[in-house]
């Protein structure tokens, strides 16, 4: 960095730093502790944490009767005996969920089916 003011670098670093950071958020911006956050063990979620191939890297979730019971942007799904899932029209709506997450019907808690992001499990 020869030839540099330490102003100029600290201001290229500090934006790269941003852009980064925003990049992050962005994947992740619409999961929580409640709906959608990776887990391993139950005390990393409001409620749930689904494991197994169906919830690829885990998927904290919250119990449900219908969609009603679940936050915005997400279904109630008849698996697990009940849980929230984000809701979805085709595969790009689970993208930011991470690799292995796909836009499947699965049965609803009322009549029908409810399309949600699920692995291929």
């Amino acid at each position: 960095m020869r030839g540099k003011r330490p102003r100029e670098v600290a201001w290229a670093l500090l934006a790269a730093a941003w852009l980064a950071l925003g990049s992050a958020c962005s994947v992740s911006s619409d999961l929580s502790r409640e709906l959608g956050a990776r887990c391993d063990s139950l005390d990393e979620c409001a409620e749930r944490c689904l494991d197994g191939a169906r919830y690829p890297g885990g998927f904290c979730s919250v119990s449900c009767d219908g969609d009603d019971d679940c936050p915005d942007r997400a279904s109630c799904a008849d698996l697990e005996g009940g849980v929230c899932l984000y809701a979805c029209d085709d595969a790009t709506d689970c993208e930011f969920l991470g690799p292995g997450w796909q836009c499947r019907a699965e049965p609803g808690t009322g009549a029908g089916q409810v399309m949600v992001c699920v692995g291929p499990g």
